[in-house]
């Protein structure tokens, strides 16, 4: 996946993820089934599309984990949760 592929994902909101990630679940589907018919599918299309699955579902639980954290993006939390880390290791 490119980079610019991937800030686009970064900047959709949870409803449009969850578009993209039912498209992507139907391709792998229908991956599937032109595979069980003996059509022509690569595997890289069959890996890609997994693999844009996993981003997907990754990318909804952050959003879900910033909303229920109350930050109002992804770069607060990720600051919130480096300096509870450094805390905690602190403390050992």
């Amino acid at each position: 996946m490119k980079l610019d592929e991937r800030r686009r994902l970064h900047g959709l909101s949870a409803d449009d993820l969850k578009k993209e990630l039912v498209q992507a679940e139907e391709n792998l589907m229908q991956f599937n089934f032109d595979r069980g018919l003996n059509k022509n599918v690569t595997s890289s299309s069959l890996h890609n599309t997994r693999k844009m699955i996993a981003i997907l579902k990754t990318l909804l639980r952050e959003k879900e984990l910033v909303a229920e954290a109350g930050f109002s993006n992804i770069e607060e939390y990720k600051k919130f949760r480096a300096v509870e880390r450094s805390a905690y290791k602190a403390g050992k």
